[in-house]
């Protein structure tokens, strides 16, 4: 679905507060800043100009304004990555950011090679690892497993793909990444914001998953995501409506705040 507006993220979105605020970037991105502690999760703020036309660096048109660049973004603490697909890692991106700011980066075996190759220091990136917990601040990152296979020859295998539940004084918020709807997932409890997947194709959760998952975590608030807004895109996300998931979510107690990229959501929820 192209939405009609983006909001964009201001200078004051990267201040210290007395609170967690999340931002949806739009695609699987996200940006939290939690009590001053800054995380962003596969953010896809580059941007390509040629032919007359403006692109995301992942190909994607942009008619609609990014919420955020990111040679705009103030402030990073941590930069996270889910897995190695174009749509999630931006490279232009990760350059930037690794030349503006003193961010760490975070990411999964085969990312962690790729942000290498592209110049960015090696003390500057951690590998995640399924199950491993760190401290940014006041806020504890848990890696959560992923398993998604999509490619026919030489695809992700376990441990080259995760999710990031993030635990801040106000309440948890919970990206599950690019995955299928593995047992070790339905592990995780206490989830007030859960990023729910609505890529409804193999590998991904999709609407009848991520309701699974929610349905488990005791998600309080979903936030759909993995569908791009700024322009016409390929793939099972070119088209999707944010309010068609009512008939997947029934019974659950948990509601679905569809925000447009850049709006702020405040913890608690």
């Amino acid at each position: 679905m192209h939405l009609s507006e983006s909001i964009p993220i201001t200078p004051d979105f990267f201040t210290k507060g007395p609170s967690t605020r999340l931002a949806w970037l739009g695609m699987a991105g996200l940006i939290v800043n939690a009590h001053g502690m800054v995380v962003l999760v596969d953010p896809l703020l580059g941007m390509v100009e040629g032919d007359g036309r403006v692109t995301s660096e992942a190909g994607f048109p942009l008619d609609l304004p990014l919420p955020v660049t990111a040679e705009q973004v103030k402030r990073a603490d941590l930069v996270c990555y889910t897995h190695g697909d174009e749509d999630h890692i931006g490279h232009l991106t990760a350059r930037i950011l690794s030349e503006r700011l003193n961010c760490r980066f975070l990411a999964p075996p085969p990312v962690a090679r790729a942000l290498l190759s592209l110049g960015i220091p090696e003390n500057r990136i951690l590998t995640a690892h399924d199950w491993d917990t760190l401290m940014v601040g006041a806020l504890e990152i848990t890696i959560t497993p992923a398993l998604h296979d999509w490619q026919a020859e030489n695809p992700w295998q376990r441990g080259d793909c995760c999710g990031y539940l993030l635990r801040c004084p106000d309440g948890s918020i919970w990206h599950p990444g690019d995955t299928r709807l593995i047992d070790e997932l339905l592990t995780f409890k206490e989830v007030d914001v859960l990023l729910f997947d609505v890529a409804d194709v193999d590998s991904h959760l999709g609407p009848v998953g991520s309701a699974r998952l929610a349905a488990s975590c005791g998600a309080k608030v979903l936030v759909p995501y993995h569908y791009w807004t700024f322009g016409t895109s390929p793939g099972p996300f070119a088209d999707f409506d944010p309010h068609s998931l009512t008939s997947s979510t029934q019974g659950l107690d948990a509601r679905i705040v569809n925000l447009r990229p850049g709006e702020v959501l405040e913890l608690p929820v």
